[in-house]
């Protein structure tokens, strides 16, 4: 299903759709053809499905003109060593 055909028929609400085919352009994301899991009602319960999205299943608003994500990565943090201060 294409992203303007989920727009059409869920129109102003969230979705929990999975990916079935999609493109990256630099640092974005574009999902060309997807099948819609179901519609979320509560902006609430839409962002408890965002948080546990895995792989190829996104959440989105239908409100949005098209489907596409930035791709952020993820920079790692290290902690430098601790001090021995027996000495």
């Amino acid at each position: 299903m294409l992203w303007s055909e989920v727009r059409e028929l869920f129109p102003d609400q969230f979705v929990l759709v999975q990916s079935l085919k999609s493109h990256q352009d630099g640092s974005k994301l574009y999902i060309d053809e997807m099948a819609v899991i179901r519609p979320i009602q509560d902006p609430h319960e839409a962002t408890r499905e965002l948080l546990k999205a895995k792989h190829e299943n996104f959440v989105y608003h239908t409100g949005r003109p098209e489907m596409v994500m930035e791709i952020v990565s993820r920079v790692g943090f290290r902690r430098s060593p601790v001090e021995d201060r027996t000495n």
